[in-house]
């Protein structure tokens, strides 16, 4: 049985979740090949939509790959979660449900590739046609990328009409097979993307989501050179900045700014943020599941800054005007709305999930610039830059004494800084993890802050058992 008329079916009556209303009023399509719809321009959109809804689901980053990321570092604990406190343990196994990103990843490469094989057959405008084409190789690139980097060798999928058994019997391979697709998937999105799109469709993969992604894939590989090029040229494309105040990056009200490159589209009563719930503590937002517990050492050796009173609380205010004390520990704020009114309810924040802003490009600029050239001015700048926005509160006012300017460090001393200001401007999203792991410091870092458990076989996830179980040519990562 060919699987390609089910895929495409499911990718009909997905939920978008980009600005694109009118595509809705469609009749819904419950069942149609691919010769049937990929027929203009329009339903080549429409497919396009449909990859975003990968990146917004309880298995992407709505859930699962912040807590893979964050639990797995000194700045959160586990609390009393049990699977928090696996993850924040290393204590996990086959069945940790949070792996079962495995299977989102995969839906949207099979969706791009559907894409991939039909739309160059419409009749279109050849520039259109391919940054289409683009987005599809993009979003493919970047799960494909999330997967080698959690769970190392994974199965190479670039087709569509192959059978159900074949489907269940597609073994790991190498993952230098994946970087180069990855890489030859990047290179054609960064040629084809667009700078920018007209603002009712917002939240679409564009020409600097790319050239960001081939960024962090050079710096993930130890490619330096190419890291710092590449991120440089995200900084000259002129339509990035950091915001102004830190609290506008996270805000629902000044979602999709300067500073957002790439983000998960999350809507009130359409594709809700559930991270808004699950970390916040009880009264803070509507259904506050207390999940985003901040380890008390973590959080007192922050800095003092207007970044840390953003990032984090450990009191707030409830609806009748109250202050209210939060537990015995710290939460994760950053994500919690700003404003009492109009609040969307259970599971249906309005925040959008930064995968990729500009205070990353900045960062992964100075550490490759450093790795290169040891601490230049140019990485001085850059790493600068945040840690003035990071001490700058609303008003204007810089606090100095809390995070000065960096100066007069050895390559060492710079890589380190460098490293220690990552995890404070980009903690909760969902880079921690990442960033231990392809530094070698994942095993010290977490030792050092009494997790016991934690060996070398913590630097990949385990295969979600219900892979293992469907397809008999995976084999388990070691140690798990």
């Amino acid at each position: 049985m060919k699987i390609k008329y089910i895929i495409l079916s499911l990718i009909l009556t997905a939920v978008l979740p980009i600005g694109c209303d009118d595509l809705l009023e469609e009749q819904p399509l419950d069942f149609v090949s691919p010769e049937n719809f990929y027929q203009n321009e329009r339903e080549a959109r429409f497919a396009a939509y449909s990859l975003y809804n990968t990146l917004v689901n309880r298995n992407s980053y709505n859930i699962a790959l912040w807590r893979l990321n964050d639990y797995g570092t000194p700045a959160l604990d586990g609390g009393t979660n049990n699977t928090n406190i696996a993850l924040d343990q290393f204590s996990y196994d086959a069945n940790l449900s949070e792996v079962n990103y495995w299977g989102e990843a995969y839906q949207a490469i099979v969706r791009a590739n559907i894409i991939l094989e039909n739309v160059p057959g419409i009749q279109m405008n050849t520039d259109e046609r391919n940054a289409i084409l683009g987005e599809a190789r993009c979003i493919r690139a970047w799960h494909y990328f999330n997967l080698v980097r959690i769970f190392g060798d994974v199965p190479l999928r670039t087709q569509v009409d192959i059978s159900l058994e074949e489907a269940s019997d597609n073994p790991r391979v190498d993952k230098e097979t994946i970087y180069n697709l990855i890489f030859e998937d990047l290179a054609f999105a960064e040629e084809w993307l667009p700078i920018t799109y007209p603002s009712q469709e917002v939240g679409r993969a564009t020409r600097g989501a790319a050239k960001t992604m081939l960024a962090k894939v050079h710096l993930t590989r130890g490619e330096f050179t190419q890291a710092r090029d590449k991120a440089k040229e995200v900084m000259d494309l002129g339509v990035y900045r950091l915001m102004d105040d830190y609290r506008d990056v996270f805000d629902p009200d000044t979602k999709n700014n300067e500073e957002h490159i790439l983000s998960a589209q999350y809507q009130k009563f359409r594709v809700g943020a559930w991270f808004e719930s699950i970390i916040s503590p009880a009264g803070s937002v509507p259904c506050g599941f207390n999940q985003g517990t901040v380890n008390p050492d973590w959080y007192n050796s922050y800095p003092d800054t207007y970044r840390k009173e953003i990032s984090m609380m450990t009191a707030f205010v409830n609806d009748n005007g109250d202050t209210v004390q939060v537990y015995e520990r710290p939460f994760v704020k950053k994500y919690i709305a700003w404003s009492q009114l109009d609040r969307g309810g259970c599971f249906s924040g309005e925040n959008n999930f930064p995968i990729l802003r500009y205070a990353d490009v900045l960062l992964m600029y100075a550490e490759a610039e450093n790795e290169v050239s040891g601490p230049s001015q140019q990485a001085y700048d850059a790493i600068n830059a945040v840690r003035k926005r990071a001490r700058t509160s609303a008003d204007g006012t810089e606090d100095l004494a809390a995070l000065p300017d960096l100066a007069g460090l050895d390559q060492e001393g710079f890589r380190q800084a460098v490293y220690q200001e990552r995890a404070w401007e980009l903690c909760f999203e969902a880079h921690g993890w990442f960033d231990l792991v392809r530094t070698g410091r994942l095993v010290s870092v977490n030792q050092a802050d009494g997790k016991t458990n934690v060996s070398a076989t913590h630097n990949l996830y385990p295969l979600p058992q219900s892979a293992l179980d469907q397809n008999k040519a995976l084999t388990q990562n070691p140690g798990y």
